[in-house]
C-alpha cells in the first residue's frame, strides 16, 4: 500500500499539471520520427541527403530546433528549415558556423565547408 501511494499522487499531480487540451508550440507538424531519422535518405538531391543526415533530427518535425523557431517566427514562416523561403545561404552558413540562440556553432570538422555549402545551398533554393 505504501508503494501504491506515492505512484497514485505522482499521476494525480501529472493530470493536474496537464489542464486538458494543450497545444503544440508551432514548429513541425505531426511528423513521426521515422520519417525525421530517414528524411532525404533517398533523394537524389546531394543538398536534402545532407540536410536530412546532419540537420533534420533537430529541425524536421516537431523536433527541438523547430519548435524552438517557431516560438520566435510568425505565422506566416514554417520553422521547419527545408520548407523556408526566406534563407540565403549566406545566412545558413553564418548560422550554422557561429551557432544562434540554442543552436550550438559547427566547426570544420563536425561538418566541412563542402557539405555546408551543398547543404545551404538546398535550404536557400526556395528563396531564389
Amino acid at each position: 500500500m505504501k508503494r501504491l501511494f506515492p505512484a497514485a499522487a505522482l499521476l494525480l499531480a501529472l493530470a493536474a499539471c496537464s489542464g486538458g487540451k494543450s497545444e503544440a508550440p508551432k514548429g513541425g507538424k505531426d511528423v513521426s520520427p521515422i520519417v525525421t531519422a530517414t528524411f532525404g535518405r533517398d533523394s537524389s538531391d546531394a543538398g536534402e541527403r545532407l540536410f536530412g543526415e546532419k540537420c533534420a533530427f533537430c529541425h524536421v518535425g516537431k523536433s527541438t530546433g523547430a519548435m524552438m523557431l517557431g516560438r520566435r517566427l510568425d505565422e506566416s514562416q514554417p520553422a521547419e528549415l527545408h520548407k523556408r523561403k526566406d534563407l540565403s545561404a549566406d545566412y545558413v552558413k553564418q548560422v550554422v558556423r557561429a551557432g544562434m540562440n540554442n543552436m550550438p556553432y559547427f566547426n570544420r570538422i563536425e561538418l566541412p565547408d563542402d557539405q555546408l555549402d551543398t547543404i545551404a545551398a538546398y535550404l536557400a533554393r526556395n528563396s531564389q
